[in-house]
């Protein structure tokens, strides 16, 4: 498989203007902090994989737009499978799926590389974060659009921090008010995210997020209000706290029939 994009839309989709908005959905990660025998985008909660509902939420945006998945090579047929399941009908959204790389800031630039030239903002978002809501999306892309600069989700450090060495001795306590702690989706204009991956400094080292590629290469990235129901799924505690937001999810929409 190349790093040419498979592209489906729902069938019978009614044309749309050309999309302006891309989002970028990163499943390609190895999970080795998780220590499953698989992709942490394709680790089931209740028998449905995280990335099936990364794709629900992006494709239930009421925007005309690109969302390209980056998922290992090994999983792309499933992968497209899961899409062809979750895209509503008479979808707005059209989808792509390509490989992704040995990092991740490897798989983002493949997922630049597969939107339409018509793309003018895009949203880089984690598969590991399955119960981002859409209301956490449109405050990103309201932020870029409104001010031009980055935009990422942000949640105030609550717990005390402190500063220790390789054997655990506390050193200092490490002043919080300033601190946050960023989740995604992270947004930015097309042109700044994609001259901020295409800078050669990226070879030096590894980024951890987005948002420091883009200051890296001199953009400005503001934040938003993130949210608890955000969470990331990186090692086997954090199932637990995912389960949990699925269980609300489920109740919710019972109490709602």
């Amino acid at each position: 498989m190349s790093n040419s994009a498979f592209v489906t839309e729902s069938d019978g989709a009614a044309p749309h203007p050309l999309a302006t908005l891309g989002v970028i959905l990163v499943g390609a990660g190895r999970g080795e902090r998780l220590g499953a025998a698989m992709p942490k985008a394709f680790f089931e909660l209740h028998g449905r994989p995280l990335i099936e509902f990364g794709i629900g939420v992006v494709t239930s945006l009421p925007h005309a737009g690109h969302l390209v998945v980056v998922v290992p090579e090994s999983r792309a047929a499933q992968t497209l499978e899961l899409v062809e399941q979750v895209l509503p009908d008479r979808s707005r959204w059209e989808v792509s799926v390509v490989p992704g790389g040995r990092e991740r800031h490897e798989s983002v630039r493949f997922g630049l590389d597969a939107l339409p030239d018509s793309i003018d903002t895009v949203l880089v978002h984690d598969a590991a974060r399955p119960f981002t809501t859409a209301a956490q999306f449109e405050r990103v892309i309201a932020e870029v659009r409104r001010t031009g600069d980055g935009a990422v989700p942000a949640l105030r450090v609550v717990d005390t921090l402190k500063r220790v060495d390789a054997d655990g001795l506390i050193h200092e306590t490490v002043a919080r008010e300033a601190l946050v702690g960023v989740q995604t989706p992270q947004g930015f204009a097309r042109e700044v995210l994609a001259a901020a991956y295409a800078d050669a400094e990226l070879q030096l080292d590894t980024p951890t997020d987005d948002a420091e590629v883009v200051q890296r290469g001199g953009g400005r990235v503001r934040t938003v209000p993130g949210e608890l129901r955000a969470h990331k799924l990186t090692t086997p505690d954090d199932i637990a706290i995912l389960e949990h937001f699925l269980a609300a999810n489920v109740a919710g929409l019972e109490s709602e029939q």
